[in-house]
């Protein structure tokens, strides 16, 4: 049976009484893939048009905001502009969301039904899904809204298997499945699972293949093709409009694209698939893992090899011949032999690049410094950062994160000192009784719900009545636990034996004696150190958002006193 159209929705318009209330909306649309904007009925803009029609048509809404999450999956709520809706609501901008359906607010059942049945209800929210006539103002959340959430997220699942068999087929038969094609490559204009050589760049590569056999480095291909000005991988997607992300306009040619080209077997005429598989069917988690080499998918003479598997097998053992070479250097510098104590933590501010330990000889005095890779394989043409001499900069460090550790110190201590006052226990006295009167209400909230299976089945209260006092129950309970939770959290402040940020404390406990830095004291700390050419450090501490509550409610609690005090 062909599938309705859904535009069409017979909807009962009623005008706006003179005091009704006027809702600030927000108007949200998502689509999850790149291919569904090909059915004309799922596009954004066909979406944002349905949810202007159904406002305008409607006197009580007015349209305060639009949040689009383009190319963004619908089985989770990390979503950036979902995000922004969300502080909007909290910060009174917006008191009614509006989707075009359920799908498009989520397909995860579980989380979908906690914003649809609690989240919203608690900040006071409408929420509208307008092809599946729901409106939060009119009716319950009930079992067909639920139902249609399990549909959902059924569907997102056995979507994912579909496409993954899908895919494996197209890869079993030594098709090309990737959304674009390998650098030297271009797809066949007839058939858009077939490569064909691409008469501009196979060349270069075909160039790249021969000076490595022929003795050259990985630097020096690198540096001849950005000298000779070459379009990298990057910037050609940028200059032929594949791509508009501003990160390829001006991007170069490096060692790592190099090697990466150099060690595939397509330019072979091999098709190699499979080295990824997602699992999200099975396990409802996004992403994917690595699949054995020894279970990819190989096939051979599936189009046009740009290189002879003689030339391939050359380039092969130069790698062979600095395997050892290469894997000291993802722990310790090839050059240097010493281990690199910010390694994945320091970049360079300037290229954004990772920095790296090297070891300089001058006048037979051995010193090591951090340098910017760009700046060293590739001049100050590419980026202008400088080296720093290490001993400064593992100092610079070990200083911040001693000063850090002993605000912490310094902020707990004058929480505790002023919990122990009179005015700080009694407080903190009457936040117990709350939390205990809390949990009672939600206990014997919980007790008539149960109760009330028992008066259906006897035949006390019709099904109705079951489901709507059930519902009713629950969500004074969930209201409740909201409450409770900021409840315990404000407590905890009062608490004499306050033990605000947990992983601070712990971090303190480990480290408060070290005298030098070390790469154990680097992971623990420090999430990201980032130099530029002006002098400028900047440090990204690990659990910062836990030392900043400690020290502003230390702060607080200081001007609280002190308020009184005078």
């Amino acid at each position: 049976m062909a599938r309705k159209s859904r535009k069409a929705v017979n909807q009962v318009i009623l005008p706006a009484a003179p005091s009704e209330k006027i809702y600030r909306a927000g108007l949200y649309a998502r689509i999850s893939v790149e291919t569904e904007r090909k059915r004309e009925a799922d596009t954004i803009g066909n979406q944002i048009q349905l949810l202007k029609d159904f406002a305008s048509e409607n006197l009580d809404i007015d349209v305060a905001d639009i949040y689009v999450d383009d190319d963004i999956s619908g089985t989770d709520f990390v979503r950036p502009e979902f995000s922004r809706m969300m502080n909007d609501i909290r910060d009174g901008k917006i008191d009614c969301v509006i989707v075009k359906d359920l799908s498009r607010l989520g397909r995860n059942l579980i989380e979908t039904g906690e914003y649809i049945e609690m989240v919203f209800p608690v900040l006071g929210v409408r929420f509208i899904a307008i092809t599946d006539r729901f409106d939060s103002k009119t009716m319950q959340v009930d079992i067909g809204v639920q139902i249609k959430n399990m549909t959902n997220e059924m569907y997102a699942k056995d979507a994912s298997q579909k496409i993954c068999s899908v895919m494996r087929s197209i890869q079993e038969q030594g098709k090309f499945a990737g959304s674009r094609a390998p650098y030297g490559y271009v797809r066949d204009p007839r058939d858009k699972h077939m490569l064909l050589a691409d008469d501009e760049t196979a060349p270069i590569v075909r160039e790249m293949f021969e000076m490595v056999a022929d003795g050259a480095t990985l630097h020096y291909v690198a540096t001849t093709l950005n000298e000779q000005g070459v379009a990298s991988p990057g910037r050609r997607l940028y200059e032929t409009g594949i791509s508009k992300k501003d990160k390829y306009k001006n991007s170069i040619w490096y060692m790592q694209t190099v090697r990466r080209i150099l060690q595939d077997r397509i330019y072979l005429g091999w098709m190699v698939s499979g080295k990824y598989a997602s699992e999200f069917y099975i396990t409802g988690q996004k992403g994917s893992k690595a699949v054995p080499p020894e279970e990819w998918i190989i096939t051979k003479g599936t189009h046009e090899p740009i290189v002879t598997e003689e030339l391939f097998n050359r380039v092969q053992e130069y790698f062979a011949k600095n395997k050892e070479e290469h894997a000291l250097a993802t722990k310790y510098d090839h050059k240097s032999k010493r281990e690199s104590m910010f390694r994945g933590h320091l970049f360079c501010g300037e290229c954004g690049k990772a920095m790296h330990i090297r070891r300089k000889v001058n006048h037979g005095r051995e010193s090591y410094w951090y340098c910017c890779m760009i700046h060293e394989h590739y001049n100050s043409q590419y980026c202008s950062k400088k080296a720093v001499k290490s001993e400064q900069l593992e100092s610079m460090v070990h200083t911040l994160i001693q000063n850090q550790m002993a605000l912490y110190l310094d902020a707990k201590s004058i929480i505790a000192e002023l919990n122990k006052k009179n005015t700080s226990q009694v407080r903190y006295k009457v936040y117990k009784e709350q939390i205990n009167n809390l949990q009672r209400q939600i206990d014997r909230y919980m007790e008539l719900k149960a109760a009330l299976y028992e008066d259906y089945a006897e035949g006390t209260i019709t099904a109705e009545d079951y489901v709507a006092m059930g519902q009713e129950y629950a969500q004074k309970a969930d209201e409740l636990r909201i409450f409770l939770s900021e409840i315990k959290k404000e407590s905890r402040k009062y608490d004499p034996e306050y033990m605000g940020g947990e992983h601070w404390a712990k971090l303190v406990t480990d480290f408060k004696d070290q005298k030098t830095l070390d790469r154990k004291m680097v992971e623990a700390f420090v999430n990201k150190l980032t130099l530029y050419n002006d002098g400028r450090a900047e440090i990204e501490f690990n659990f910062r958002d836990e030392l900043e509550e400690v020290l502003l409610w230390a702060a607080m609690r200081k001007k609280e006193v002190n308020k009184y005090a005078g």
